[in-house]
């Protein structure tokens, strides 16, 4: 199968390339994230590597047409989002402590 396929509607094409380009960059945090200096790095690339999935299921809703998995999508980012604070929160409790 060709990458760009000519039956394709242009939004199902660049859907295809979004996906490619958002496969290759969960690369970059996932580097910063087994070789972060420190934890605060570690947990944004955690974050980072959440959302480009959100970003790759949502692609795969474009071209498959599929809308029942915009409620996964939705649970998903509400959890990034709220973990993201609790982490950051205790975060800033342990470095007010000491």
């Amino acid at each position: 199968m060709m990458f760009w396929s000519s039956n394709l509607s242009f939004l199902e094409n660049a859907s295809l390339t979004a996906l490619a380009i958002m496969t290759l960059s969960l690369l970059f945090p996932l580097y910063r994230l087994f070789k972060g200096p420190s934890l605060p790095d570690r947990i944004v690339a955690l974050d980072q590597i959440g959302m480009i999935i959100v970003g790759i299921i949502l692609c795969d809703v474009i071209y498959s047409r599929d809308t029942m998995v915009l409620d996964v999508v939705l649970a998903i980012s509400f959890l990034l989002v709220f973990g993201s604070m609790i982490i950051a929160r205790y975060l800033y409790k342990k470095t007010e402590l000491k």
